[in-house]
């Protein structure tokens, strides 16, 4: 009798331990108290697409994490619907390479999908303002911006980092950008003036004359006079810009591309069309100089172009021309 009694029991005993061992809680990802953003302050320039990479710190948490951005209010604690309002942006759905033979080959790798004009990376916490914003959407300085807090969260745990501070900046539709004074050339070589022979150096003015999307480079001299481009005789025009279709005007003063827009396309990507995150173009020509020298002369210039349109840049000597003409 005992003894059945005991078998009894311990059938008993392991069918009620594999019913628990059911509602025995799965093992739980680590959260780590350690956790932090490395920057909370965020002042990205509207119109350029700004990624702030790299700004997590994870601890000993398990990853993936996920992020979600929460209570976006402005700096008063008005409620700010703008910043999690969907907005037509272009991104990549193929790598750009900067090999690519023509404009429709750049736009079929392209895609544009809504998303918020600021938003963050599910499983990275990197932050992304949009090129497509603009300060007719989004406050900008001096305006004190925005807060925003972001939720941080795995099946280990959840946490929300408070009271972070979004400040935008207004457009600069092109780089370097100079609000008062005068844009001058990454670098010249050799620049002599054609009336003094002492070295010249062009300002540059950025133009933009529709909304298309193409690019023009024009040289002037004094009184605006315009300079013949078959001067820069030894500038590779199929090497200038990422452009198609380089049209010549008639008279030579000038030269037009059909591009892409933003120039450079990914500022990131190292490629022949770049320098330092900038499209890099150079102007270049040789003539003889005294002692049958053949001297080497020209104008580079680095720059971006954030706003799509028909632009030109304009090269202007305005004391004198630069020599050209064998000595």
């Amino acid at each position: 009798m005992n003894r059945k009694y005991i078998q009894l029991m311990f059938l008993v005993a392991i069918f009620l331990l594999s019913g628990c061992k059911k509602n025995f809680p799965s093992d739980l990802d680590a959260f780590s108290l350690d956790m932090n953003f490395t920057q909370t302050e965020f002042k990205p320039i509207l119109g350029q697409t700004t990624q702030f990479q790299d700004i997590f710190n994870a601890g000993e948490s398990t990853l993936p994490l996920s992020f979600r951005i929460s209570a976006v209010r402005t700096f008063e604690g008005k409620e700010a619907p703008e910043l999690l309002k969907l907005f037509p942006v272009s991104i990549w759905k193929q790598p750009y390479t900067g090999t690519e033979k023509s404009l429709a080959e750049i736009q079929a790798k392209r895609d544009t999908v809504m998303r918020p004009l600021w938003e963050i990376a599910q499983h990275s916490g990197n932050l992304t303002m949009h090129g497509t914003s603009n300060s007719t959407v989004l406050k900008s300085y001096p305006d004190s911006g925005y807060y925003f807090d972001v939720e941080v969260s795995s099946n280990g745990g959840r946490r929300f980092f408070k009271n972070m501070l979004l400040t935008p900046l207004k457009e600069q539709p092109y780089a370097p950008f100079v609000e008062r004074g005068i844009l001058r050339p990454t670098i010249t070589m050799n620049l002599l003036g054609d009336s003094t022979r002492t070295l010249v150096q062009p300002q540059i003015w950025f133009y933009k004359k529709g909304e298309g999307s193409s690019l023009s480079f024009k040289f002037l001299g004094p009184d605006l006079q315009p300079i013949k481009l078959s001067r820069f005789n030894n500038t590779n025009w199929d090497k200038l810009v990422h452009g198609f279709n380089k049209t010549f005007d008639k008279d030579s003063t000038s030269v037009r591309y059909d591009v892409a827009y933003p120039i450079p396309l990914v500022p990131t990507l190292a490629t022949e069309w770049t320098s330092g995150g900038r499209a890099s173009t150079s102007f270049t020509f040789t003539r003889i100089a005294f002692g049958g020298i053949r001297e080497f002369s020209g104008v580079r210039f680095d720059f971006n172009i954030y706003e799509k349109g028909d632009w030109e840049i304009i090269f202007f000597f305005p004391d004198e021309a630069p020599l050209f003409d064998n000595d």
